[in-house]
This record gives structure tokens, C-alpha cells and sequence, in this order.
């Protein structure tokens, strides 16, 4: 019997995930997001819905919602990126994989930039990681998005965002804070000294994932740019200028938001959530 969900099931959920992260949030100007897979049907059918949560949809994570029984897949990541003309599983593993999810019923919304810009997103729990786990929000002066989404140019919502504390904090303390949030045993940094307790910082712009598109708008100095990934030339720039630099690989600054925060927030409304046992960044430190 199709494990696939129906309509009126599926569009629940959607309602749901929208509610959080609504779809108007997203970049529509380059990224592809939205119910990407709709494996939903007209029948009646009794079937639980069930969530696989992951950054990116992988073949793994793909095998893997099918073997733990899900019905859609949330990828933070859209999973048809930037588009595709042809479905070639021979050329592309990811073709293989939608054709599997389609097979199975599976469907599969990506939200990515809405979960960015969102109050309370992936940006804003950032914002936490800067702190040592007694509330960094409130030892905050300020917190403003570096591109708003909407009208209000102070609004809350937006992509990436600048935060000044009401005190400087080492850079040290930082690094380790980061670590423990991200759940990361290593990240790579850039300062002018040698000894990192040194460099105060008190103001920072973050970004989760790529930071580079993000960073280009910043209109004030900061003293810690802190993202995923930027490329060599920025990082030498940045710290040439006596910036400190955090990178942490591009999902490692998404990946721990799944689990502390949004399949949290998806079981409070009553969804059955899966976080991907398989998910993972695909660089790794040896």
C-alpha cells in the first residue's frame, strides 16, 4: 500500500511549516524552494504523516526515509538546485534519488532562505551561539538583519544579521561558544594576533551558510564576520584590515538548528519528526 500522503494531509503540514517560515521570506531571485516533490494523492488512505528532517537531501538520507517509513522529506536545502531540464539518474545520483522518493510516495518541501530570514530562524539562533549559554540576546545592545526582508528597513526579519554587545567578549570565548552550540569539534579562524584572547569583539555580522552575497551590503564596521564559508580572497581582506574571521564549513552552521530548534518547533504542532541520522557536512577534518 503507497505510504504517500494525501492532499488535504499534506497541505496541513505545509500550513504548518509556512506558519513558521513563510514562503514570501525566501530569495525567489536565485533560490528554488517550496514543495519540490508533491507525491500526494486524491485517495483516502490511512496513513500516519511522518517528517525526515535534514539539511541536505543526499541519496543516504533518501534511502533513509524510506527505510524509517516518512512521507516527506523537509531538506533545508532545496534538492533541485538550480534546476533540472531531464531526469538522468546515470549522469546525476540525485535524479536516482528523486525518481526512488517518487516510487515511494515520498514528497519533499525545502524551505532554506525563509528558515534564514525568519524571526527566530537559522540567523537568530546563531546570534545564541556568540554567548556562553546564559542568553547572549540579552547581553545584546542591538541585533538588526544586514538585508530586511519587507518595508520596515529596521525590520527583524531579513538575511543575516549584525549584533553589537553591551560588552566586548575575547575571541576565544567566542570560538569555544560556537563549538558547543554548533556541536563542531573544529572551526577555522582569522585574526591579527597570535593570541586570540586578545582580539576584543563587540560587534559581529553572521550569516548561516555563505556568507559572502550577505556580507557585500553591510553599510557599518564590524569586528567579526562569522559564517559557513567565504572565499580565500575575503578572509585575507578581512583580516588584512585586523577583522577576525569564523568559518565553519557551510552546514555546520545550519545542521544543530534542526535539532534545537525547528524539529522542536514541528513536534509542538503535533508532527511526527525524524532528524537524519545520515545527514552530514561533506568536508570532515583528518
Amino acid at each position: 500500500m503507497s505510504k504517500a500522503l494525501s492532499r488535504a494531509q499534506l497541505d496541513e503540514l505545509m500550513k504548518i511549516v509556512t506558519k513558521l517560515y513563510p514562503a514570501s521570506y525566501a530569495d525567489g531571485s536565485w533560490d528554488n524552494t517550496g514543495l519540490l516533490i508533491d507525491c500526494s494523492t486524491t485517495e483516502t488512505l490511512v496513513v500516519k504523516p511522518k517528517a525526515l528532517l535534514t539539511v541536505d537531501l543526499t541519496s543516504a538520507v533518501a534511502q533513509e526515509a524510506i527505510d524509517k517509513n516518512c512521507n516527506v522529506i523537509l531538506a533545508y536545502h532545496p534538492f533541485i538546485f538550480p534546476s533540472w531540464k531531464k531526469l538522468s539518474p546515470t549522469s546525476n545520483p540525485q535524479h536516482g534519488s528523486a525518481i526512488k522518493l517518487i516510487q515511494h510516495g515520498i514528497s519533499v518541501y525545502c524551505p532554506h532562505t525563509a528558515v534564514d530570514a525568519a524571526k527566530k530562524g537559522v540567523n537568530d539562533w546563531l546570534v545564541g551561539s556568540l554567548g556562553s549559554g546564559r542568553g547572549i540576546v540579552a547581553a545584546a545592545r542591538s541585533i538588526e538583519s544586514v538585508e530586511p526582508v519587507g518595508d520596515d528597513q529596521k525590520s527583524e526579519v531579513g538575511y543575516g544579521r549584525v549584533v553589537t554587545l553591551n560588552r566586548s567578549l575575547p575571541l576565544s570565548q567566542i570560538i569555544t561558544n560556537v563549538k558547543r552550540t554548533l556541536n563542531i569539534d573544529h572551526l577555522q579562524v582569522a585574526s591579527k594576533f597570535d593570541d586570540l584572547n586578545l582580539h576584543e569583539i563587540k560587534k559581529i555580522a553572521l550569516c548561516a551558510g555563505s556568507g559572502s552575497g550577505v556580507f557585500r551590503n553591510l553599510k557599518e564596521e564590524v569586528d567579526l564576520y562569522y559564517t559557513g564559508e567565504l572565499s580565500h580572497h575575503e578572509i585575507l581582506k578581512y583580516k588584512e584590515m585586523g577583522k577576525a574571521v569564523i568559518v565553519c564549513n557551510h552546514s555546520n552552521t545550519e545542521r544543530q538548528f534542526l535539532v534545537d530548534v525547528m524539529s522542536k518547533k514541528l513536534t509542538e504542532f503535533g508532527i511526527d519528526v525524524v532528524v537524519s541520522e545520515n545527514d552530514c557536512d561533506p568536508l570532515r577534518v583528518v
